[in-house]
């Protein structure tokens, strides 16, 4: 992918603001106003580098879990809208959560971006600037607007934690608050730090991470959050050769790697239920030792992206696959 530089400046969002043809007002004035950085910051996203003169003060968010991430680096106030307007927040972020300007169900439109004048837009998933729908980040760089995606779904995934780190990182630096995002990044790492040695000498448990699909299942590749969870978890993902966060498999596959725990991420119309009965009633699936010893795991999906919650997963999945290490 070719390497786009981005280069915010006054001038540039100015431009920004007559392309969109709306008359920003008092939001050009209260971004405009924000005090510039001493230094230009930059940044190198996902093959996009982008520059930063001055903190953002107009945020969209178009993800939930982007939107506590950015609560919890204390910047809630910049944010002017979100997508996914009903998710259920964490208890440590529903207050502020609740005070964002909802936009959709799940992503806003391009125009209804637009119409908001944002001088950044965040996304956790890489169908968050889906080019079929007008919001690739190039169609936004063209028009002034800079862009950041959550690493885990760039070109080579979530291969460790550091790439986690690098995103809170970059986004604290880009909103002028580096001391917040390094509290929130140092949090994730040391309760990760802590499970594992709780969990020091195990050997890991086959387990099949079961997503959706009836005729073809779908699971968690060998990068990505995932993944991530898997081994803090200890938990052996068995498909640790998929290059992206989810791939779709075979009932076959499934049963010859003969999985000897199932993790249910807990989503969509299926209830987590209803996937654990549909499970216990596959041909194959029924043959495997997990399904044959009632070995089943339910994890939110909410609770299964690159921010905070990660860890929350990563307990849950530790203490019931390894439960004589938190006795």
């Amino acid at each position: 992918m070719s390497r786009s530089t981005l280069t915010l400046n006054a001038a540039v969002f100015l431009a920004a603001v007559s392309l969109v043809g709306c008359s920003r007002g008092d939001a050009v004035e209260m971004a405009a106003a924000a005090a510039p950085f001493d230094d230009t910051v930059e940044v190198a996203n996902c093959d996009t580098v982008q520059q930063f003169d001055a903190p953002p003060q107009r945020i969209i968010s178009m993800n939930d879990h982007v939107t506590e991430v950015l609560i919890e680096m204390g910047v809630a106030d910049r944010i002017v809208g979100m997508g996914y307007q009903d998710a259920t927040p964490t208890p440590e972020t529903a207050e502020e959560f609740a005070r964002i300007q909802g936009l959709a169900d799940e992503y806003p439109t391009r125009e209804q971006i637009l119409d908001l004048d944002p001088d950044l837009v965040v996304g956790g998933m890489r169908s968050a600037f889906e080019a079929k729908e007008g919001r690739s980040r190039d169609s936004f760089t063209e028009i002034g607007i800079p862009t950041f995606l959550f690493s885990e779904y760039c070109g080579s995934g979530l291969a460790d934690i550091g790439m986690l780190e690098t995103d809170y990182t970059q986004l604290g630096d880009i909103l002028g608050v580096p001391d917040a995002a390094r509290e929130v990044t140092d949090g994730v790492v040391n309760e990760l730090v802590a499970l594992r040695e709780d969990l020091d000498g195990v050997t890991p448990t086959p387990t099949f991470f079961y997503d959706s699909g009836e005729a073809a299942p779908m699971t968690i590749g060998g990068v990505g959050v995932g993944q991530l969870i898997a081994d803090q978890a200890g938990a052996a993902n068995i498909f640790p050769e998929g290059e992206r966060p989810y791939l779709d498999t075979t009932w076959e596959v499934v049963g010859e790697r003969a999985p000897q725990a199932i993790v249910v991420l807990d989503y969509g119309d299926t209830s987590a239920q209803g996937k654990i009965d549909f499970l216990k009633n596959q041909p194959i699936m029924a043959t495997t030792p997990a399904v044959r010893e009632d070995n089943f795991i339910v994890v939110p999906l909410d609770d299964f992206f690159e921010s905070p919650r990660l860890v929350t997963s990563a307990e849950t999945i530790a203490k019931a696959l390894h439960p004589d290490r938190f006795q």
